[in-house]
């Protein structure tokens, strides 16, 4: 049975990266090009992503006459559905969340991603918003990842089913790759304008320092929401780590020195790994 052929109720989970966006194309074309009614594609925002991500999920829509639900925490056990020009751009679901708990997410607590993606779709699934005649009981999400990820697909398939909820990764199944996945973005006639490195949610904590570094020097205003968070709690995201301000402060001495290269895919510090990269 093809993989891709997805029998609702379904949510797919766009997370506004190319191997979910992928993910959808193929979901579509075993379609036919379009979705059961009960099979929905769902953008989480978390305010933190790029601008250049939002406008990825706004042309996939577009571009392949999809319907794509934009989606936002908006506080405890409260969602919220936006679209492309309403969507916050500033940290604010992030933020909330954090006010809402009283502490900062961290390597081991990623409440962000349980909070701002997991628990808002859930949420909307179980909402009169989801369908005229009542909501799911129960469903399938459809994740985007990829075969050479069998750590993310076992825990993922392993640790967030529910009863209400089973976790599928028609990619893995399918046994697709990242190279697969940048292949068939390098012949597409529109693209994430995002470096693979580069990430969804702007300087998330998982990324390596390497990384923000990297960022920060390209789009020093990304660093400010960060340090404002840690100064408001008097924590910092990641234990043994530098704060966002000591980076920042690092990355302003160090500014005018060329970068000629990308951030190394082996950065011991990089511990990337959440529904915020699929």
């Amino acid at each position: 049975m093809d993989p891709f052929l997805i029998t609702g109720p379904a949510a797919i989970s766009f997370s506004g990266g190319r191997t979910s966006g992928y993910m959808l194309r193929r979901v579509l074309d075993a379609h036919g090009g379009a979705l059961p009614p009960d099979v929905h594609v769902v953008f989480a925002n978390t305010g933190k992503e790029r601008e250049a991500t939002l406008a990825f999920v706004r042309e996939c829509g577009e571009r392949w006459g999809v319907a794509i639900t934009w989606l936002e925490y908006a506080g405890k056990k409260a969602f919220r559905v936006v679209d492309f020009k309403s969507a916050s751009r500033h940290g604010e679901p992030f933020e909330q969340v954090i006010r809402d708990r009283r502490y900062l997410p961290n390597a081991v607590t990623r409440f962000c991603t349980v909070e701002l993606k997991i628990h808002t779709l859930h949420r909307w699934l179980r909402s009169p918003w989801v369908r005229a005649d009542g909501a799911y009981d129960e469903w399938t999400n459809v994740v985007g990842l990829r075969a050479d990820e069998p750590s993310r697909v076992a825990k993922v398939s392993g640790g967030r089913e529910t009863e209400a909820e089973t976790v599928v990764c028609p990619l893995a199944t399918a046994g697709v790759t990242k190279e697969d996945v940048l292949a068939f973005w390098s012949r597409q006639p529109f693209d994430l304008r995002l470096r693979p490195w580069e990430g969804n949610c702007d300087l998330c904590f998982l990324k390596g320092q390497a990384t923000r570094e990297r960022i920060m020097l390209n789009h020093p205003e990304t660093a400010a929401w960060w340090i404002a968070q840690e100064a408001a709690i008097g924590a910092t995201f990641r234990a043994h780590s530098p704060s966002y301000a000591a980076i920042e402060r690092r990355v302003r001495s160090q500014g005018r020195l060329p970068i000629v290269i990308d951030p190394p895919d082996d950065d011991p510090t990089d511990i990337m790994s959440c529904a915020c990269t699929d």
